[in-house]
């Protein structure tokens, strides 16, 4: 399980809610959770500002402080 997964299941949304709130479609959300789709910088701000974590830990997999 990726960090994107991770994050929401944390808030207990489901893959549709989080897309929802987020603004991007389900079929992308799924895709990104499970590396099947890269995400553009714009979509990656988008999930940085709604989970309030950076971009490298949620796409990368790294933690900067």
């Amino acid at each position: 399980m990726g960090n994107l997964s991770i994050e929401r299941n944390k808030l207990g949304l489901t893959q549709v809610e989080a897309a929802k709130a987020i603004g991007v479609s389900y079929s992308t959300l799924t895709k990104l959770e499970t590396n099947q789709k890269n995400a553009s910088k714009e979509t990656m701000e988008k999930f940085s500002e709604f989970y309030k974590k950076p971009v490298d830990y949620l796409f990368f997999g790294n933690f900067v402080h």
